[in-house]
Formats: C-alpha cells, sequence, structure tokens
C-alpha cells in the first residue's frame, strides 16, 4: 500500500489528538506546534505539517503506526523540523519496517517542497537563498535515536550533534524559586545581550531566533548579565548558561526554575517541561537533576539526506 502524506498548514485536529494520546513521548514535536500560535514561533507561508494519516477525519488507533513532522525551510540555518513516530512511544506496539517505509515517505514530500519553497524565493532574497546551503537535506531537532538509527543504517545521516539526553520534567516537581543573592537581579535577554549569548554557545543560532525567544536573565546591579536561560522553539530549556566568576552559586538551577515557572505558562498546559543536554554536560545534567528532571531517551541535532527520494512520493 502507498504510504500517503498529508500536507497542511497548520495541525489539523487529528494530528493534535494523536500527539496528546502519545504524550510525553510526542513532547517535542508537540511543543514546536504549539509554539506555532506565539508571535516568535507563528505560522510562515513555508509552514508545514505533514503526516501519515490516509484521512482528514480519521484519528488513528492507538496500535496504528503513524508519522507527524513539522517543516519550515523558511527557519533555516536553524532548526527545519521535528518529528514524532508512534515507533518512539514504549508503550505501544510499532512496526520498525512500516516506520521505516513512512519515514523514507516523508523524506520524499520533503524533497519536492524544498523544490517548491527555492521556486517561490525571489531571485534577489540573496539571503533565503542562502539559508538553503545545504540543500538536499533537512536539519531536524531533537530526533529519537530509534529514528536516528533508522536513517543512519541507510546512510541518510550526513551531519549530527553528539549525544544528547532527553530530561522530562514536572511542573509540579520543580522547587519554588530562590531570592537572589545581593547584588543580582532579575530580568530578560535583551537584544544588546545576544551577542554575549551567541559567544557562550558552540551552537551557531541565529540572532533573530535568539531575540524572539522567551528568556531569564540574572544581572548584576549595573545590569550585565550573568546567568540565563531561553524557552526554545520545542518548549525546552535552551541555551542555560552561567559565567565562570558566578559558578557554584546555584544560579544555573534559579534562572531554571524562573524560565520555566514564569516563562513557559503561556506554551506549556499540560505540566510537561523537557531539556536536551549532552551526555559530556555533566553540569547541566546536574541541575536538570536538581529540578527533579528524569532521563528517558536519547536524541541527536541531525542534518538528514533526502533528495534521492522523491520517487518514492505519493501526494495527497
Amino acid at each position: 500500500m502507498d504510504i500517503i502524506i498529508q500536507d497542511n498548514p497548520t495541525p489539523p485536529t487529528k494530528v493534535l489528538e494523536a500527539l496528546a494520546h502519545h504524550m510525553p513521548y510526542s513532547l517535542p514535536t508537540t511543543r514546536r506546534i504549539q509554539f506555532m500560535n506565539t508571535s516568535a514561533g507563528r505560522q510562515t507561508a513555508h509552514s508545514h505539517i505533514l503526516s501519515t494519516f490516509a484521512s482528514p477525519s480519521t484519528s488513528p488507533e492507538p496500535e496504528q503506526d503513524f508519522l507527524i513532522a513539522y517543516l519550515d525551510f523558511s527557519r533555516g540555518p536553524n532548526t527545519e523540523m521535528w518529528l514524532y513516530s508512534s515507533l518512539e512511544n514504549p508503550t505501544t506496539p510499532s512496526s520498525n519496517s512500516t516506520c521505516s517505509a513512512q519515514l523514507l515517505a516523508l523524506l520524499a514530500r520533503v524533497a519536492v517542497l524544498e523544490q517548491e519553497y527555492l521556486n517561490s524565493v525571489s531571485v534577489s532574497d540573496s539571503a533565503s537563498k542562502q539559508q538553503r546551503e545545504n540543500q538536499g537535506n533537512v536539519l531536524i531537532a531533537s530526533l529519537h535515536v530509534k529514528l536516528w538509527q533508522l536513517l543512519k543504517d541507510r546512510s541518510l545521516v550526513t551531519m549530527q550533534s553528539p549525544e544528547h539526553l532527553k530530561f522530562l520534567l514536572r511542573v509540579g516537581d520543580l522547587p519554588v524559586a530562590r531570592e537572589l543573592p545581593g547584588g543580582l537581579v532579575w530580568g530578560v535577554i535583551g537584544a544588546g545581550d545576544i551577542e554575549l549569548v551567541l559567544s557562550r554557545t558552540a551552537i551557531p543560532y541565529k540572532a533573530e531566533l535568539m531575540k524572539a525567544l522567551p528568556s531569564v536573565a540574572i544581572r548584576t546591579s549595573a545590569g550585565v548579565p550573568v546567568a540565563w536561560a531561553f524557552l526554545g522553539p520545542d518548549g525546552s530549556l535552551k541555551t542555560l548558561h552561567c559565567e565562570k566568576e558566578y559558578r557554584g552559586r546555584g544560579l544555573a538551577k534559579a534562572v531554571s526554575v524562573k524560565l520555566l515557572r514564569d516563562r513557559a505558562v503561556d506554551l506549556v498546559q499540560d505540566g510537561w517541561y523537557h531539556a536536551d543536554v549532552a551526555v559530556e554536560n555533566l553540569q547541566s545534567q546536574g541541575v536538570c537533576r536538581s529540578l527533579k528532571g528524569t532521563v528517558e531517551w536519547s536524541i541527536y541535532c541531525t542534518l538528514v539526506y533526502f533528495i534521492s527520494f522523491a520517487c518514492f512520493l505519493s501526494v495527497a
């Protein structure tokens, strides 16, 4: 049977129902779709909600294999896709072969959408053209290790980050916000702070993205930021940092609690939070565990090759 890839600019009810049914395993993709309701993550002319549901009016049965993806090439060179497969849920039966076929069908559709995107971009819009500097590939965030392995087995992973641990956190488990030491005050990261923030991370984020994301900062009385954290487009705890001379005072934990309690409330209504922490980043792992976070699976940020799969495409 051909695998049909449904393509919608906004999530149909059946997509939201399926993601909700598979929480918390569907958490990253769920949050990225919810983020479309905010000014920072709003729908663009190039936003796509892709899924393997054959009928717009049919919700999946609990045991049915399915795949859901958010795609927006205009977000490049930052993350362009988040995806969720029922294969990721350890509580439901899934077929590796079916999920693999769904992945290939998705990549075939992505190949067509990339060409449509390139054709739609004005010749004079050189910035948009440069966003597709890795044409034929798509940058996927928070890719579950099971899906990463399926793609890697087919030599489709062209670049990847180091392995990261997926921490799940519950709002009810978070400690209460603490008072700051003397000489320090709460604030947010402003446009003038972005250069400092980007200098403290090895990840090449776009300044425009960082300016749009919710943030919390701890500043000196002179206004200098010394610790900060952001809420990522998928609702994750992101870019957590504390300046070296201020470490050991619990400021990374404090800024994380403040962000999740005060800035995430509009996005998070179900009580779940999450964070992706590199396996070698023991300090950030310690912060997540101090927030009662638990490691549930591994993920990668991955560049995936898709151009060779257009022949598999079935268009809905």
